[in-house]
């Protein structure tokens, strides 16, 4: 039988993460806490992702709850809120615009199977994201970066190659010398996603991740020797994958991995800044 967790959510995380509609699309996981935290602290409290999240994320953990869902986190040091989760045993998962997707969740073994294929044989590994004028670049390049760690993928060696008002380019290599070319595009002119291509030496995969405002499929699609493979539909928002992604844990108590992932985020990030 499942548990339903209580959920608490400030306006501001119900405004990034779409919190009230994940909530009611999965009623027999989660209900909205009735009296708010003031009162009786929530199973799982809702937090905004914008600056200061891993404070607010780890008071809401020292207050008594069981886990936080974090809606679009920018860059910013999880050592602490680490520590906290870890001393209290809680659960903490970030709702990432694409590494978020189920098409990249650890069970999606045919979507990694074909990513780690093409790895080994790689010759070049490209990276496309694409956000609205006026995004800041490195919560686009924090979004896309961690694209790659949720793929397994390990990059050195990055270094900002350009940067101005319309996006970025990030040069990089993989193991042996592979390289990596990372754009961020700022434009209207097309929807939010982020592309993912690896280059071999008798084809490619390409993995192209949509904007988790709705439950707009990945598309993953690999070429090689004995023809062309796209893989099933996966018809499911980000949003709802990583609330679900959160009870799971909770109700397992199995810990998440989100942080020690964004932390490899932040490494890259920091080589950038060195």
């Amino acid at each position: 039988m499942t548990t339903q967790l209580s959920v608490y959510a400030d306006p501001q995380a119900e405004a990034a993460g779409a919190v009230s509609a994940v909530v009611a699309s999965l009623p027999l996981s989660f209900g909205p806490a009735p009296d708010g935290p003031a009162v009786s602290a929530p199973d799982v409290t809702a937090i905004a992702g914008h600056a200061g999240w891993t404070g607010r994320s780890a008071d809401a953990l020292r207050n008594g709850a069981k886990g936080v869902v974090v809606s679009g986190p920018v860059a910013e040091d999880p050592a602490e809120l680490i520590a906290v989760a870890d001393a209290a045993g809680s659960v903490v998962v970030l709702d990432q615009q694409w590494a978020g997707n189920t098409a990249l969740a650890p069970a999606a073994g045919n979507v990694h199977s074909v990513i780690d294929t093409a790895l080994q044989d790689a010759v070049l590994l490209d990276s496309v994201a694409v956000a609205a004028p006026g995004t800041d670049p490195v919560h686009l390049l924090t979004d896309q970066l961690a694209v790659l760690v949720q793929c397994g993928i390990t990059v050195r060696n990055v270094r900002m190659v350009q940067q101005n008002g319309n996006g970025y380019t990030v040069a990089g290599v993989l193991a042996g010398g592979v390289p990596v070319a990372l754009q961020g595009i700022l434009t209207s002119a097309l929807p939010a996603t982020a592309s993912l291509t690896i280059l071999t030496s008798a084809g490619r995969a390409d993995v192209v991740l949509p904007d988790p405002a709705a439950a707009w499929p990945a598309k993953v699609r690999a070429v090689t020797t004995e023809g062309a493979t796209t893989l099933p539909t996966l018809y499911e928002s980000s949003h709802r994958t990583s609330w679900s992604r959160a009870h799971s844990h909770i109700s397992s108590g199995i810990p998440a991995n989100d942080l020690t992932q964004f932390t490899s985020v932040m490494s890259l990030l920091s080589q950038l800044t060195s």
